[in-house]
């Protein structure tokens, strides 16, 4: 394009008529827009270059009549400078696309139009200037903006009224053109060239300019007009480009062959302007309207698609409730096709019962439960809704299967709880039990050989030993049914002893001895039956592993003591359960706390199981290791009551040594 800049200005010769000697329609100007426009400002200094090339062109190739002189240097070089400015402004207020400056809008051909009266204003006002300050100037000849100087000395104003038209005229046309150049490939296309239409508006141009010349009549110009309106009316703004290149280009070929008069050209003159105006904003508003609607087509046919692939489905009401449109999931959901449902009442899809409940009827009457929400929106000339349809069946049998599945659950656990406590009663009511029947049989004995002072002693310990019974399924019940302990103040030296005259015949018994040692003032508070559950539990293990006889020292130690956590006073106790047996098999070690673990062919397993649940309750936590006896040990804490108090009466006597 910069190439044509330089060569636009050797058509003058041709176009510029010998009387008035201006140039009807300037291709340079419009030309030199485009290209600061496209290119920026940076790149000013090569379109003014290309000036100076065409100013050379031109008196190296007509020497006679167009000498180069440093006077023609002043207007060559002004016109670029003068429509950069309104070129620069241009590039900022028109849309961008991928093709380039987006004109096919009223908004943007009002834009170019407006900024090139300005720019061409100035290069007139210029010219002008040139002329009444520079009297020798108008005599230099041609210059390079489709002058003849010399037609100033007759009547400045008019000439200069002239150029501003001419400018005008073409600049519109021909900006509009270079910038448009990217969408009129297809426009030029041979096959849309040849067609019946195409060649029809051809005709009518040529016919229209035929008609007003030779004998330029003001009623001739009108029909030029209408092969232009057919063609934008057809072909929007790149067919108006076009068919204006055409009728201007024949326009001024005709005033600079013809033998035109100096009012026969202003008429034609404002006829090319008149044209450029008339055929750029109609082929705005038809390229204006066809955008728009092909916008609103496009949108049409996007929201038909995403109303179609919506997860749910979508019904448009119209304003009286009735179905106008339904995406492809209704229809499937009811069973029926879409056109069936247009024009019925909502009340026959969807039904609401009283309790909140959504169905919507298919086809076969079946009811399928949904949820529905429904938007009003405003449109032009009233109301519509948009009714969102989900259908909940599928979350409807999850939820049956899910409160299902929670009941079994529920089932289930309570199931595993009764057999826990079950165990866990078996297990702790074992002790007591074996004890009642062990002194009661004593007591027949004995009574058979009529020692009643021996028979009551032992009848007391059965006794102790079945409330002792009643209290551990009290304890065991409540603990199980709410994961708490009932805690109270202990004294940590009664419950030690109470534990060790609850075992004291099961210990001599196996030939073993149990040692205590307490801290002095220790008060727990703690479940006193649970905890002594606890101690009984790891004093029975252990008088089980001394009973493999491989050692003779069978000694058993119950150590409390104040807990050293850097606490003042201290919070929690620290208890340990040693003995000299073998130690923890490795076997077992691994899952030593799990249900049903022992190495006893007639234990059960839930002993340290149950007492790790108790400890936990308690706040700390049951281990095992090696002790400082050579065998097991079990360690844990239990906190300490904060102030001492006054010890309330136990709810389990304690039991006869």
């Amino acid at each position: 394009m910069l190439a044509l800049y330089p060569l636009a200005g050797l058509l003058d010769p041709l176009l510029v008529s010998a009387v008035p000697g201006w140039a009807p329609w300037n291709l340079r100007a419009g030309i030199g827009l485009a290209l600061v426009m496209l290119w920026g400002a940076h790149r000013l200094p090569l379109v003014m270059l290309a000036a100076v090339i065409g100013l050379t062109l031109r008196a190296v190739l007509m020497p006679a009549s167009h000498p180069l002189a440093a006077s023609m240097a002043i207007p060559t070089l002004a016109e670029p400078l003068v429509f950069a400015l309104p070129a620069l402004l241009l590039a900022r207020r028109l849309r961008q696309d991928d093709e380039g400056f987006v004109l096919e809008d009223v908004d943007g051909v009002m834009r170019l139009a407006g900024l090139t009266m300005a720019g061409a204003l100035g290069q007139s006002l210029l010219l002008l200037a040139l002329a009444l300050v520079l009297p020798a100037w108008p005599l230099a000849g041609w210059t390079l903006t489709g002058w003849d100087g010399r037609a100033m000395t007759a009547d400045p104003l008019t000439v200069a009224l002239q150029h501003w038209v001419g400018d005008v005229a073409g600049v519109t046309v021909t900006a509009t053109l270079a910038l448009m150049a990217p969408r009129l490939a297809c426009h030029l296309h041979p096959a849309r060239l040849l067609r019946a239409q195409t060649l029809g508006q051809v005709a009518g141009i040529c016919l229209s300019v035929a008609v007003i010349f030779p004998r330029v009549v003001g009623s001739r110009f009108y029909p030029v007009f209408i092969p232009l309106v057919w063609v934008a009316a057809g072909s929007g703004l790149p067919g108006a480009v076009l068919a204006l290149a055409g009728l201007e280009a024949a326009l001024s070929l005709g005033i600079a062959v013809c033998d035109i008069q100096p009012y026969q050209a202003l008429k034609l003159q404002i006829l090319m302007l008149s044209l450029a105006m008339t055929g750029l904003l109609l082929g705005a508003v038809i390229s204006e309207r066809e955008r728009v609607r092909a916008a609103a087509a496009r949108g049409e046919a996007r929201l038909k698609t995403l109303i179609e692939l919506a997860p749910d489905g979508i019904v448009i009401l119209d304003a009286d409730g009735r179905v106008e449109e339904v995406n492809r999931l209704v229809a499937d959901l009811t069973g029926r096709a879409p056109d069936t449902l247009r024009g019925r009442p909502l009340a026959n899809l969807l039904r609401r019962e009283e309790g909140g409940e959504e169905w919507l009827v298919a086809a076969d009457g079946r009811p399928l439960p949904v949820e529905s929400s429904l938007s009003i929106v405003e449109e032009t000339g009233g109301v519509m809704g948009v009714l969102t349809i989900r259908d909940i069946s599928a979350r409807k049998r999850a939820a049956a299967a899910l409160g299902q599945h929670r009941a079994a659950a529920e089932q289930a656990s309570r199931s595993h709880l009764t057999e826990e406590l079950a165990a866990a009663l078996a297990h702790e009511l074992n002790q007591p039990l074996s004890a009642i029947v062990s002194y009661t049989g004593a007591c027949r004995r004995i009574l058979e050989s009529e020692s009643q002072s021996k028979a009551l002693e032992l009848m007391g310990k059965a006794a102790a030993q079945a409330e002792r019974a009643g209290a551990i399924i009290r304890h065991l019940r409540e603990f199980y049914r709410t994961g708490q302990v009932d805690s109270a103040p202990v004294p940590a030296d009664e419950l030690v002893a109470g534990v060790a005259r609850l075992l004291a015949d099961e210990v001599a018994n196996a030939g073993a001895r149990l040692d205590v040692v307490v801290g002095d003032g220790l008060i727990l508070s703690i479940d006193r039956v649970q905890v002594e559950q606890v101690l009984i539990n790891l004093v029975r293990n252990a008088l089980d592993a001394l009973a493999d006889g491989t050692t003779t020292d069978r000694r058993i130690l119950i150590d409390m003591r104040a807990a050293e956590d850097g606490t003042a006073p201290p919070t929690r106790a620290d208890i340990r359960v040693a003995d000299t047996g073998p130690g923890i098999a490795e076997e077992v070690a691994g899952r030593l706390f799990a249900p049903f673990t022992t190495t006893r062919p007639t234990g059960m397993g839930l002993g340290l199981s149950i007492s790790r649940s108790i400890v936990e309750a308690h706040g700390g936590r049951l281990r095992a290791g090696t002790g400082t006896l050579g065998g097991a040990a079990f360690s844990f804490s239990l906190p300490l009551a904060p102030l001492p108090s006054v010890l309330p009466a136990q709810e389990v006597p304690n039991a006869a040594a």
